[in-house]
Formats: structure tokens, sequence, C-alpha cells
């Protein structure tokens, strides 16, 4: 799975512009996530067509970064996350981004972004 890395202006206005662009192009958001620090704010986004998405985005003037993200499935109980983010610690993987997929049937979905991708799939 590819996640999108957007870096947006901190201002009113600039996700309905984001979402319009994606919209326009006929590309769904099936996952998001932003957050704003020091005047910038960055989105992470998980889309139904990726490249597509980051050229739509380049074309309008966003600085825009592909990852391939490891998809995992979890119990949905309170600890799962920990045991997961411990074993990869302890391995040496750096946990880079989380994003959070949907829950169904008792199962949580994640989507990490990590430094080292053929290690963290060897460890869950």
């Amino acid at each position: 799975m590819i996640q999108l890395d957007i870096d947006v202006p901190d201002r009113p206005g600039e996700l309905a512009k984001l979402a319009a662009i994606l919209g326009e192009t006929q590309i769904n958001i099936e996952a998001i996530s932003a957050e704003s620090v020091g005047g910038r704010s960055y989105m992470s986004l998980i889309v139904n067509e990726p490249m597509q998405a980051r050229e739509a985005l380049k074309k309008k003037g966003y600085t825009c970064a592909t990852r391939t993200v490891l998809v995992v499935r979890l119990d949905d109980r309170p600890g799962a996350l920990a045991g997961l983010a411990r074993r990869l610690g302890d391995a040496g993987v750096d946990v880079l981004s989380v994003i959070h997929l949907g829950t169904v049937g008792g199962h949580a979905q994640v989507a990490l972004g990590v430094d080292n991708l053929e290690k963290a799939r060897s460890l869950v």
C-alpha cells in the first residue's frame, strides 16, 4: 500500500482545497491523518489511486512524497499496538507513521510507515 505525505500551508480552507483536487480527479481518500506544527500542516493519505493523486497535487503546487507502508491486522484489544510497536522497536525498526484504516470483526488494520520495510514484515 502507498501512503502520500503532503506538506500543506497551515491556513483555513487548505483541507477543502486538497480534498477538492482529489475529488475533481475522481480519487477517493480511504484514510487520512493530519497535524499542524509550527505554522505548517502535514497530511498523510491513503487513496485508491496514489500515483494519480500525487501528480494532481504536484500540478497544484503541493510538495508530495510517497512511501510504501505495511498493513498490519491487530486484535482490537488494549495493548495490541503496544506489543507490535515493542517488537519493532526492539528490532531497531523506526515507526515513522501510523494510520488507522478501520476496525472490523474484532480486528483493527493499521498502515505503518517504517524505516526498514523488509525487517518489519518479518516481525509481523
